[in-house]
């Protein structure tokens, strides 16, 4: 499975796929994914560095089209980003109690930690700003997650001094202009902040996200997270029922949310966007 990261991420380097790569790709990174989980197998964190990267590349903001293709397809895009949430508990289930690990490429920032159950240190601010190795475009966000340490609060007889919580936060910078939308007036403007416990506590305190705005001109942004359900519109959607927006200014949004998910800030396009005249049909992309 090792030799299988690096060989994809020569051929990723190179920059040069269709719609169906993306597809195909997205497949063996779940199969190798899968393959360690099962064999309890914890990749060297120089080859955990490799597979992210590989994410990266397959996220750059020039596949978009591509990603609109393969969505005929398959939804690859909303697999990959389930991928990413079982390798980083693949990689946590590795790590020492209270050892951290950052990934950083060009287009998302990972951050994930091990913690006991019965005693988790501190609250959860990510990003970290000023770890090492953090790319200009992550340090100079405003984009922040703040998690209560309550929020992983267990009553007495339910500790377990053996368990321990993974903990898991990704800020993707391109997820967003990828991801399906249901509404083709509603746009996501803003990164994409996603985070990932297991066992999943209960938000007995709600937690904060703050985004920046992306896009100029739109209006009406509000706080969404990642519905996995599926929907008459394809498998999974964004719902804003487990977020409240709080406060809204022209540069960012805060949240107050009831679940740890995938957020993001919805909005209506500019009016501009939707005016103009539909692009001439595009032949379809050769699956590879």
């Amino acid at each position: 499975m090792i030799q299988v990261i690096r060989t994809m991420l020569g051929l990723m380097e190179r920059k040069n796929f269709y719609s169906g790569d993306l597809l195909f790709s997205a497949d063996i990174l779940r199969n190798v994914t899968d393959t360690f989980k099962r064999a309890s197998y914890i990749p060297a964190s120089g080859d955990i560095q490799k597979f992210f990267q590989i994410i990266s590349y397959m996220l750059e903001a020039e596949n978009r089209e591509k990603w609109d293709d393969a969505l005929q397809v398959a939804p690859g895009s909303i697999y990959l980003m389930r991928v990413v949430e079982d390798f980083i508990h693949v990689v946590g289930q590795g790590l020492k109690v209270f050892q951290s690990a950052l990934i950083v490429t060009d287009n998302l920032v990972t951050s994930i930690q091990r913690e006991p159950v019965s005693a988790v240190s501190s609250d959860i601010s990510f990003p970290m700003k000023g770890r090492r190795g953090m790319k200009d475009w992550a340090r100079n966000s405003e984009d922040k997650l703040y998690i209560p340490k309550e929020v992983f609060m267990v009553s007495s007889s339910e500790i377990d001094d053996s368990a321990y919580y993974i903990i898991g936060a990704v800020l993707y910078r391109t997820l967003g202009l990828i991801l399906p939308v249901a509404k083709k007036s509603m746009a996501i403007n803003s990164k994409v902040l996603a985070v990932t416990v297991r066992p999943q506590p209960k938000a007995s305190q709600p937690v904060v996200v703050e985004l920046s705005h992306l896009i100029n001109g739109t209006s009406n942004p509000h706080c969404v997270v990642w519905d996995d359900s599926k929907t008459d519109s394809g498998p999974g959607s964004w719902n804003p029922q487990s977020c409240e927006t709080v406060k809204t200014q022209a540069a960012h949004t805060i949240c107050l949310c009831n679940q740890l998910a995938t957020f993001a800030i919805l909005a209506q396009k500019p009016r501009d966007s939707m005016s103009c005249p539909p692009e001439p049909a595009k032949r379809p992309t050769a699956l590879s």
